[in-house]
């Protein structure tokens, strides 16, 4: 009796990991390096580099400890902070209702660079996240 039930369980796991292929999907895209631009903040996500958050003041923290930055540091996140709110804000106007409020990709018009090409050289913490650039998300929450 105790050989049926373990091999009913082993079963029965085998089974449910092989049943959630869209969950592994999921997991892969939540892992992928990206910015995040949701109403007051934008995130940048490298696992398993901690989070850098950037603030609408131009402030900037790594893992909830905030950077020091000089004026022109922080008027070039500004300025960056400012240009990802307006291609979030025009993503969602155009994109379709989501009622599970999942996070949209933003394209980014020709012309635009709301990342300045010389932020990895103004500010140095970003040299380790370049490759989450070409991947802007805008969150719906």
């Amino acid at each position: 009796m105790k050989k049926l039930c373990l091999l009913l369980f082993a079963l029965f796991c085998l089974a449910a990991t092989g049943c959630d292929q869209e969950y592994r999907n999921h997991r892969a895209e939540r892992g992928k390096p990206k910015i995040t631009v949701s109403d007051g903040m934008v995130t940048v996500r490298r696992a398993p580099a901690p989070n850098i958050i950037v603030l609408p003041n131009g402030h900037m923290k790594i893992d909830e400890i905030e950077i020091p930055l000089d004026a022109g540091q922080q008027a070039l996140l500004q300025q960056m902070f400012g240009q990802l709110q307006v291609l979030r804000q025009n993503t969602l106007t155009d994109a379709p209702p989501d009622p599970d409020k999942r996070a949209i990709k933003i394209q980014v018009p020709p012309g635009m660079q709301p990342i300045p090409p010389d932020l990895v050289t103004r500010i140095p913490e970003f040299k380790a996240y370049t490759e989450t650039f070409d991947n802007l998300m805008a969150d719906r929450r």
